[in-house]
């Protein structure tokens, strides 16, 4: 981690290295790109919640989290984790510091303690974690196609994105229950447990509580 100091210059503030363990050595490169920052975040977790932060790297593992269509277990506490910080992307262009990128890539710290994917003070925030998240849901069919969309908001506001090609025709409505079956299963892969939905189509609005009401 660097810091630009007041004449414009960057200044070295932390050197972090650890070694892959157990199933992490199978992940893909995007997903250890994931792991990496988070593992960066939870061990300079004071510094990186007061600050914005500007990831400088050779992929976004921002943009893979926010873009996946379905999220695993891990991925989904990994995108929540990473919420509740600042943190924009700018592509790795200049090779200023690299050599110290591949020393330490090259001779890793070895740890013992596993990536932790808890959430920080879980215990302590369980009355805020009851907060409702949120759910929009729209689905639209064309001849050229049909597609559909979900934005999940969470209890401190952020917004969390989804757009889905859906590969068979259908019906406009087809389309919203689609749209809406499919948040649910990111909800229920991502273990929330209070949830608003809101949807434009009265009848699927109509029927989803009907059938929760029964």
């Amino acid at each position: 981690m660097a810091q630009v100091n007041e004449a414009g210059k960057e200044t070295a503030l932390y050197y972090l290295s650890r070694t892959l363990m157990g199933a992490e050595c199978n992940y893909s490169p995007i997903e250890k790109e994931c792991l990496a920052l988070i593992f960066a975040v939870q061990k300079l977790r004071h510094y990186c919640l007061s600050h914005d932060i500007t990831l400088i790297s050779r992929a976004d593992p921002i943009k893979f989290l926010m873009t996946r269509p379905m999220l695993s277990g891990r991925l989904a506490k990994w995108m929540l984790l990473l919420s509740e910080y600042t943190i924009s992307y700018s592509p790795a262009k200049a090779v200023k510091g690299q050599a110290v990128v591949d020393f330490l890539t090259a001779h890793p710290v070895a740890e013992s303690e596993e990536i932790n994917d808890d959430f920080p003070d879980e215990q302590v925030m369980l009355a805020e974690s009851q907060s409702p998240w949120q759910m929009y849901f729209d689905g639209a069919a064309r001849t050229s196609g049909a597609g559909a969309g979900v934005i999940f908001i969470t209890p401190q506001g952020d917004l969390l994105p989804y757009s889905f090609t859906l590969g068979t025709a259908c019906t406009n409505n087809e389309a919203e229950y689609r749209a809406l079956i499919i948040g649910m299963e990111i909800a229920q892969q991502m273990e929330i447990k209070l949830l608003h939905i809101f949807g434009d189509s009265k009848l699927i609005i109509n029927q989803l509580t009907t059938e929760l009401s029964a």
